[in-house]
């Protein structure tokens, strides 16, 4: 939606900076499509400047808010540090973390989730998204303050004016253009980002779960994490997080929000 958004402000931008330039020869409507048109039914260079800096400022609005969300994603991307975690044990059971459900079944093996910064980089089962406190995000630009100011002097004249505002709808072309870039490389990002299914095994009052304790002392029970595959209820969590080897510039084998098999 964003990028559809530059595509469509550049367009109006180039429409706008040459429409008053050709309008002795013909009718702004005629120029622009769909009877919402702005512009006058007239070819007299006034009301059509005067339509040109309402449009022109209109952009400006919708640029500087757009900047304003891309450096604010820029920013929320910087805050995140990435944890290891690895998947340890099987999913059969066969292998795994003692794991007791006090249901007279006994001791048995159970996979569960482990932060593990042993394996080499690029070869983790998963990299979570951990975001950082205070102090990793800056000051976001705030709309209204990129404006040509101006003339307090005198009042341009009508050529006059009409350069500034084809300079101004250039230069928002050129941040255009920049805002589509921030976009693209955010889509990137997002498309190897997938949600990762998770539930707590155990009880966190201790009285079953995951056997927990110190050599030559008695075991106790702890809660823990695992990857929830099962079809009849819903994770307690859904984390997102890069899956396998899937890295931003790189091939990604999930669709951007898809959760693990």
């Amino acid at each position: 939606m964003l990028r559809l958004t530059f595509a469509v402000a550049c367009a109006v931008v180039v429409a706008i900076a040459f429409g008053p330039a050709v309008s002795e020869s013909r009718q702004p409507g005629a120029i622009a499509a769909g009877e919402d048109s702005p512009w006058p039914r007239t070819n007299a260079l006034r009301p059509n400047l005067r339509t040109l800096r309402r449009e022109v400022a209109k952009l400006e609005w919708q640029v500087e808010s757009m900047e304003q969300s891309a450096e604010n994603a820029e920013d929320w991307i910087t805050c995140i540090r990435y944890v290891p975690v690895n998947e340890q044990g099987d999913r059969d059971r066969q292998s795994g973390y003692l794991y007791d459900d006090r249901d007279g079944t006994g001791v048995g093996f159970m996979d569960g989730l482990a932060v593990d910064r042993r394996r080499r980089a690029g070869k983790e089962d998963y990299l979570f998204m951990h975001f950082r406190g205070n102090g990793c995000r800056s000051d976001s630009p705030q709309p209204g303050g990129t404006a040509e100011p101006a003339s307090v002097r005198r009042r341009p004249s009508p050529r006059q004016e009409l350069r500034m505002l084809e300079r101004q709808a250039r230069r928002l072309s050129a941040r255009s253009q920049r805002l589509e870039t921030i976009s693209e490389r955010f889509d990137e990002w997002e498309s190897c980002v997938s949600w990762v299914p998770v539930t707590e095994l155990g009880d966190p009052d201790q009285m079953f779960g995951y056997l927990f304790g110190q050599l030559g002392g008695p075991a106790g029970f702890r809660t823990g994490l695992h990857i929830d595959r099962s079809d009849w209820d819903d994770p307690d969590y859904m984390f997102l997080a890069l899956v396998g080897g899937d890295r931003p510039g790189r091939t990604c084998q999930d669709e951007p929000g898809e959760a693990v098999d």
